[in-house]
């Protein structure tokens, strides 16, 4: 994935902790998820919320394990 693709390449440093709360969504450690952050991941496409919980969407997906 070219940085011009990824969807967290604007973030900077802040990539790295959206890429590590969409890794504890993956691991459905949602007891420890910053709120903020998921916030932010929805409104990119990047995660869903499902019966009150957030999943990772297929971009969500893609960008997280190949980012």
């Amino acid at each position: 994935m070219e940085d011009n693709e990824d969807p967290l390449a604007r973030f900077g440093l802040d990539a790295i902790d959206l890429r590590w709360t969409m890794k504890d969504i993956a691991g459905k450690r949602w007891f420890i998820l910053n709120q903020a952050h998921v916030s932010q991941l929805v409104e990119l496409g990047l995660v869903e919320i499902r019966d009150d919980r957030p999943f990772l969407t297929v971009a969500g997906q893609n960008t997280v394990w190949e980012g």
